[in-house]
C-alpha cells in the first residue's frame, strides 16, 4: 500500500472500512489506559508519579516507534507492518491484564506503543496512497471511527467492572474485535499489498522543509487537544457546587463535540480547503476557551468545552493531511515520522501544564491552551512561506 498513480475517486471500499477500524482499534489501546490506571494504583499501590508514568510510557514507545516504523515497513511491507503491528497491541494488552508487578505492567505498555505506532504508520500510509484530492476527508473520517474507539474504552472498562473480569475485560475484548476485523478485511488487504499500485516505490531524497513546518503544527494540534480533554474534568471541579459528576459529564461532552465536529468536517471537506477548515476549528476553540476557561456555570463551561473540543478535532487528521501532501511523494516517512510528533505532544504538553498549574494554578496554566492556538497559526503562515521557498526554487 503505497502511492497512487493518480487521483482515485473517494470510494469506501472494504479496505477502507478495514483500515478505518483498525484505527479505532488503535486509539482503543491508546485510551484504555487512562481508565485503567485508578485500577493498577489500588492493584499496586502506586503514587501519581509511576500511575503518570505508564501514559509516558505509550508516549516514549510512539517517539521510538517513529523513528523505526519506515524502515521496518520498507523492509517487511505495509500489509505485514499492519497486521503484526495490530498482533503486537494485543501481546502488549495481554501482557498488561497478566502483569504481576508494575515493571511488567510499563513494559506492557511500551510493547504496545511500539506495535501501535507501526499498525498507525500502515494504516496512514495506506489510505494516503488509496486518495490524493480527498485524502484529508479520509483521514477525518478515520478519526471519526478513531473517537469511537476512544469512547468506548471507559465505558467497556466500566461494563467489566460488573462481571469477574473487571478492568481486564479489556483483552479478550481487543482480541475478539481483532479476529473480527480480520475476517471482513483480511482479504483485501492481501490483495490490495499483491496489487502493482502497491508496490510503487518511495521518492528518495529528503523531506522538504514544508514537511516539517507542518510536522511542528501537527505537534501543537496534538498539545492543544489532549491539554484540553486530559485536564478538562479536573478544571471543571472547581464549578459551583464542585460535583465530580458534573466534571466528568463535561468531559464526555469534550468527546461527543469531538465526535460530532469530525463527522461534520469530514462532510466539509470536499467543499472548502482543508487549511479553512483548520482555521475555523481554531476560531471555535477561540471562541469557547473563555466561556470554558472563566468557570461562571455549568451551561456557559460546557457550551465552551464543546466548541473547544469540537475545533480541536479537526486539527491531527487535517495537520496530518497537510503534512503528507507537503512530503513529495514520501508517504512512508512523512507518515511514520509524524507519530513522533504525536508521542512528543502526549508526553510533554500535559505533564508540563500540570507542572506549571503545581506553580500557580490549574487556571493560569491553562493560558497555554491561546498560546498554542498563536503557535499554529505562525506554523500556518510559515509553511506557506516554505512552499512558495520551494516552487520559486
Amino acid at each position: 500500500m503505497s502511492c497512487s498513480t493518480g487521483p482515485a475517486p473517494f470510494k469506501r471500499t472494504v479496505l477502507v472500512w478495514t483500515l478505518y477500524l483498525l484505527l479505532g482499534l488503535f486509539s482503543f489501546s491508546l485510551t484504555l489506559i487512562g481508565p485503567a490506571i485508578p485500577y493498577l494504583r489500588q492493584e499496586f499501590n502506586l503514587d501519581y508519579t509511576l500511575a503518570a508514568l505508564h501514559m509516558s510510557m505509550f508516549a516514549s514507545g510512539m517517539v521510538i516507534g517513529g523513528l523505526c516504523a519506515p524502515s521496518v515497513l520498507h523492509r517487511v511491507g505495509i500489509v505485514t507492518g499492519l497486521w503484526s503491528g495490530m498482533a503486537g497491541i494485543l501481546a502488549g494488552v495481554t501482557l498488561l491484564v497478566l502483569a504481576p508487578t508494575v515493571w511488567l505492567t510499563l513494559g506492557a505498555i511500551l510493547v504496545m506503543s511500539l506495535f501501535a505506532t507501526l499498525s498507525l504508520a500502515a494504516i496512514q500510509i495506506a489510505l494516503s496512497s488509496l486518495f490524493t484530492l480527498d485524502r484529508g476527508k479520509a483521514f477525518m473520517e478515520a478519526n471519526v471511527v478513531a473517537s469511537l474507539g476512544s469512547a468506548s474504552a471507559p465505558f467497556l472498562i466500566a461494563l467489566g467492572a460488573m462481571t469477574l473480569l473487571g478492568w481486564r475485560i479489556v483483552a479478550p475484548a481487543f482480541g475478539i474485535a481483532l479476529a473480527a476485523i480480520a475476517c471482513f478485511g483480511w482479504a483485501a488487504t492481501r490483495s490490495h499489498g499483491r496489487s502493482e499500485a502497491a508496490n510503487i516505490p518511495e521518492v528518495p531524497g529528503r523531506l522538504p522543509l514544508a514537511y516539517w513546518v507542518c510536522w511542528l503544527f501537527i505537534f501543537f494540534c496534538v498539545a492543544v487537544e489532549w491539554c484540553l480533554g486530559f485536564w478538562s474534568a479536573e478544571y471543571l471541579k472547581g464549578l459551583p457546587g464542585r460535583s465530580l459528576s458534573v466534571a466528568a459529564a463535561g468531559t464526555g461532552v469534550f468527546q461527543i463535540a469531538a465526535i460530532a465536529g469530525r463527522l461534520t468536517s469530514s462532510r466539509m471537506a470536499h467543499k472548502i480547503t482543508e487549511t479553512r477548515i483548520v482555521v475555523l476549528g481554531m476560531a471555535a476553540v477561540a471562541a469557547g476557551f473563555p466561556l470554558y476557561w472563566l468557570r461562571a456555570g455549568i451551561p456557559s463551561a460546557f457550551t465552551g468545552l464543546a466548541l473547544c473540543g469540537a475545533g480541536a478535532s479537526t486539527f491531527y487528521p487535517l495537520a496530518l493531511s497537510r503534512a503528507v501532501a507537503s512530503s513529495g511523494g514520501r508517504f512512508r516517512r512523512a507518515n511514520g515520522y509524524a507519530p513522533i510528533a504525536s508521542g512528543l505532544a502526549l508526553g510533554l504538553a500535559p505533564l508540563a501544564l500540570g507542572r506549571l498549574a503545581d506553580r500557580h494554578t490549574l487556571r493560569t496554566a491553562l493560558l497555554a491552551i491561546p498560546m498554542g492556538i498563536l503557535a499554529m497559526l505562525a506554523l500556518l503562515s510559515a509553511r506557506k512561506w516554505a512552499q512558495r521557498k520551494v516552487t520559486s526554487g
